[in-house]
Order: C-alpha cells, then structure tokens, then sequence
C-alpha cells in the first residue's frame, strides 16, 4: 500500500494541467477573481490561463483572445510532454469540437504519445470554469 501511494504521488508531481476559460463570468461568480477585473478583462477579451500547481488552482498568464489562448495551451503542453512518452487528457466543458481539434493538434505534435483521451469535466469542475472551457493534463508514462 505505501509503495502505490508512494508511485502515485511521483507520478502527480511530473504530472502538468494548463486549462483556459472562455468567460471570467464563472470564476468571478466564484470569487477567485473581483468583478472591476472580470468586467476589464472581458471588455479587452482577456482569457486567462491557469494550471495546477501543489494542488491549487493558479494563474500562469494572460493572453488576448480565444485563439491565442488556445495556441499557447497546446505549446504548453507540448514543452510539458518534451521528448518523453506521455499520456494526455483533453478536457472540456460543452466544447467537443473544439476539444476534439486541440486533440487532433496534439497527435501530430507530440511524438511520443502513448494514449490520448477527450472527456467533459463534470459538474463540481463546470460550475467553476463555466462553458467552453479546455484543459490538458501532460503525465509522463516512465
């Protein structure tokens, strides 16, 4: 028992998540962030990205625009894989094609990929993030 628990927490601590929300909408309503931010970073179309770092949800950076936001994600993703086999979950909330694209990105960028999965985050997750929301999860395999 204490050397399983003793693998999983190596793999959580090389394992990376990056996630980006569509709206501010739902992390003000959640108070993690004031609403003169959400009402800025809406009107300048700020969409944040944030990752899990010691179990806490944190800001990484903030990009302009649904489109960069998207393309940082999956460069983040790819520096976290590097050349190392990995297995990577794409998540989403009420955003399947787009998750599905980022997906299909992925596969021709990450060479040694061993699995790759597609899910929708459930309702404890969606209730923070809101719709449209895109994760990746990068976890070494060695």
């Amino acid at each position: 028992m204490h050397e399983v628990a003793s693998i999983a927490r190596a793999v959580a601590a090389r394992t990376q998540t990056y996630f980006y929300v569509d709206t501010l909408e739902y992390l003000r309503k959640g108070g993690r962030i004031g609403a003169a931010a959400s009402l800025v970073g809406s009107a300048l179309l700020i969409k944040p990205l944030l990752h899990l770092e010691g179990g806490r949800i944190v800001p990484l950076e903030k990009v302009r625009t649904a489109t960069r936001a998207l393309s940082r994600l999956e460069d983040l993703a790819v520096a976290a894989a590097g050349t190392t086999p990995v297995e990577v979950a794409v998540q989403h909330l009420s955003a399947q094609s787009r998750a599905e694209a980022l997906a299909e990105r992925l596969t021709r960028r990450l060479p040694e990929l061993v699995r790759l999965s597609v899910v929708e985050v459930g309702a404890v997750i969606g209730v923070h993030v809101g719709p449209g929301a895109l994760g990746i999860t990068v976890s070494p395999t060695g």
